[in-house]
């Protein structure tokens, strides 16, 4: 919750945006970052079925489902829906996955200009987010916070069609 509060304040109320918390296991940090923006609309993306039926449980405990719902589906394909592709203003990463799948995913839901803010580990790892990768999936760092670890990025450019891959693609041949 304390890691959920911090990225709250990292980042500015976007007021009506359109957000997305990918691979949203329990919720976090969606259900926090939803109620302290009561104007923004929220996806809470997991592909395991029990995440969803929590998510969706909770999504009407805390009387959020006229903005919020929870999606069950592989965050690759439905980065490539029409309904999500590039319409998304800011992605949420929390513990979703090694950082070359995160990005490839998270870049096909943002719409240009959109954000994807990710959780660091506690160890910091100068190669963890690359230029070049970045810039082939329209991606720049724009800002980092220390506590908790968070990095920023911005989506300023496309990237190319074949992203994001699927995932047994991703995991055999990663990016970097």
């Amino acid at each position: 919750m304390a890691h959920a509060v911090g990225m709250a304040e990292f980042l500015v109320d976007p007021g009506s945006a359109r957000c997305l918390d990918l691979g949203t296991g329990a919720g976090m940090p969606g259900f926090v970052l939803a109620n302290r923006w009561p104007a923004s609309t929220w996806v809470f993306l997991d592909r395991r079925p029990h995440c969803e039926a929590f998510v969706s449980w909770a999504l009407g405990v805390l009387g959020v489902t006229d903005r919020a719902t929870a999606l069950c589906a592989d965050a690759a394909e439905a980065a490539r829906e029409p309904e999500f592709a590039a319409r998304i203003d800011i992605v949420v990463a929390r513990a979703f996955g090694p950082p070359a799948i995160t990005l490839e995913c998270a870049t096909g839901f943002l719409r240009p200009g959109g954000r994807l803010v990710v959780s660091e580990p506690a160890v910091e790892d100068p190669d963890r987010w690359p230029a070049g990768p970045l810039a082939s999936l329209g991606l720049e760092v724009v800002r980092r916070a220390e506590a908790p670890r968070l990095v920023e990025m911005r989506k300023v450019g496309s990237h190319e069609k074949r992203f994001p891959r699927r995932f047994a693609a991703m995991a055999r041949r990663p990016l970097y």
